[in-house]
């Protein structure tokens, strides 16, 4: 059934910005300072995959692209497995 409502109002971008900067801001420095950690740190982590998927979403969030979130949240989650609960050992 489709509906008659019209598609809410986009926000406004500058207000966006202006509300979400500094939690993003936090986000970013926290992310700097977990890379910084493991370039200090002894041995390399380069070839690790948890290492790849990090260099990967960082490239998505900095690409042209639209829906940043979902496709790195495709990108850091398992393929559905439709027998998941059996291979957990939860029949």
């Amino acid at each position: 059934m489709m509906s008659n409502d019209p598609k809410p109002a986009a926000r406004d971008a500058q207000k966006i910005l202006t509300e979400e900067f500094f939690i993003a801001r936090s986000k970013i420095l926290d992310l700097a300072a977990t890379l910084d950690r493991l370039d200090r740190a002894n041995g390399s982590v380069d070839q690790l995959q948890q290492r790849k998927l990090l260099q990967q979403g960082m490239e998505i969030l900095l690409d042209d692209q639209p829906d940043k979130a979902k496709r790195v949240q495709l990108l850091m989650s398992r393929p559905y497995d439709p027998d998941w609960r059996k291979n957990y050992g939860l029949h």
